[in-house]
């Protein structure tokens, strides 16, 4: 399955537009530090061929005490800008098309979250 090779390549991308920002996985061996855009894929592969189609969440975090709501809504909509513009065709895996789904703004203990839903079609880099 390509999932964690296609979540690696959105975590990388990510990273380059957002220096200084952690951006993994919920389950990193590793404390998380604010700011910073968790990464969670779910797939289903398309019978009898190598395509898939996916559910990217991605929660965008701001440390309530080093931000306020305002800050936190433009950094959230600067990872969905950054997110609409991801273009992999090269490497093991190639991206076919990313969508918004929805967005919900929560705040959570001391910071604030945004989860931004995607779906998106990918498969193997022929």
């Amino acid at each position: 399955m390509t999932d964690g090779i296609l979540c690696e390549a959105i975590r990388v991308a990510l990273e380059t537009s957002f220096p200084g920002v952690y951006v993994g996985l919920p389950q990193d061996n590793e404390a998380i530090p604010m700011p910073s855009i968790i990464l969670e894929l779910q797939s289903d592969v398309v019978v009898g061929s190598p395509l898939q189609r996916g559910s990217l969440n991605v929660n965008v975090c701001s440390q309530a005490d080093d931000s306020n709501p305002n800050a936190h809504s433009i950094f959230s909509a600067e990872v969905d800008q950054a997110m609409r513009t991801i273009s992999l065709t090269e490497g093991a895996v190639q991206l076919y098309g990313i969508v918004c789904m929805s967005t919900d703004l929560r705040r959570a203990e001391r910071h604030w979250q945004t989860l931004l839903k995607y779906v998106l079609g990918f498969g193997p880099t022929s």
